[in-house]
């Protein structure tokens, strides 16, 4: 039984070692591979589709704020080219050292700006929006290597590269108004937030005290029937007024943002453009 049990435990002594040193040999191999491409040969990266497949989900919030920002830096940086290709005019500028730096660092700035855009996320309500910055950005560009191939040729040709860079721009400033609509859609579709008694209060006592003096019939009116607009507002609901609760949030966010601290307009805003909607 002894002897049974002795060649077992060196069965399982040996098979460990071999897988051990199978291991190490792999490790070996894989070590000794090296990547290697034919001299005086380069590698090319196809830019279209680097990194999409790794691209973070963003929210609504940070993909209107990521399309924002980098559809601003495309718009300023491009037109810092343009501004350039302006200065130069008949000029002999295009021809001077200087002005070509500067050209060469604006252009290395769009350049930045454009591959940012092309990283950011645009989905749902933004991918319009996305694509309209993508095709302004593409278009600024296109100026950009007209301008660079006007420099290179030492031709002061650059009237296209001027119109395809303006184009760009106008597109990447109508990106930014649509991403600012749709930023705007989206906070009104949010739930609004519940009337405050005491913020209430304090507000109708500043509204009614800047129109009547203290003391009169006017201010007492006032603040009665600014009482009363604000209790019509905190029993009002979807159901009530016939919306759906998406319509009733934009109905009641908008005349919030219009009628801050007068409760009798902000009433008046709901009654009317709910009415509107279920006409």
């Amino acid at each position: 039984m002894r002897w049974t049990m002795a060649v077992f435990w060196v069965a399982i002594i040996v098979a460990g070692a071999g897988s051990v040193a199978a291991q190490q040999s792999l490790s070996e191999v894989a070590g000794s591979i090296k990547l290697k491409k034919p001299e005086g040969e380069t590698v090319v990266i196809d830019r279209a589709t680097l990194g999409q497949s790794d691209r973070p989900e963003q929210s609504a919030g940070s993909t209107a704020d990521a399309l924002l920002e980098t559809s601003e830096r495309c718009a300023v940086a491009a037109q810092v080219v343009l501004d350039l290709l302006g200065e130069a005019g008949a000029s002999m500028a295009f021809y001077e050292a200087e002005w070509r730096g500067r050209v060469a660092d604006a252009a290395d700035s769009l350049d930045r700006a454009h591959e940012s855009l092309r990283f950011t996320v645009g989905r749902g309500r933004y991918e319009e929006a996305y694509d309209t910055a993508d095709r302004g950005a593409d278009l600024t560009m296109d100026g950009l290597d007209a301008l660079r191939d006007s420099i290179a040729a030492n031709q002061p040709v650059y009237t296209e590269a001027k119109r395809q860079i303006a184009e760009g721009i106008r597109l990447l400033e109508s990106a930014q108004a649509a991403i600012q609509t749709v930023e705007r859609q989206e906070g009104d579709e949010v739930d609004p937030p519940l009337i405050d008694p005491i913020a209430a209060d304090r507000s109708i006592t500043s509204l009614c005290g800047r129109r009547f003096s203290r003391e009169t019939d006017g201010y007492g009116d006032c603040v009665e029937s600014q009482k009363a607009a604000m209790n019509a507002l905190v029993g009002r609901y979807p159901p009530t007024v016939g919306l759906e609760v998406t319509d009733f949030n934009i109905v009641r966010n908008q005349c919030l943002h219009e009628w801050p601290g007068d409760f009798v307009n902000r009433d008046r805003c709901e009654q009317r453009r709910a009415a509107a909607i279920t006409k």
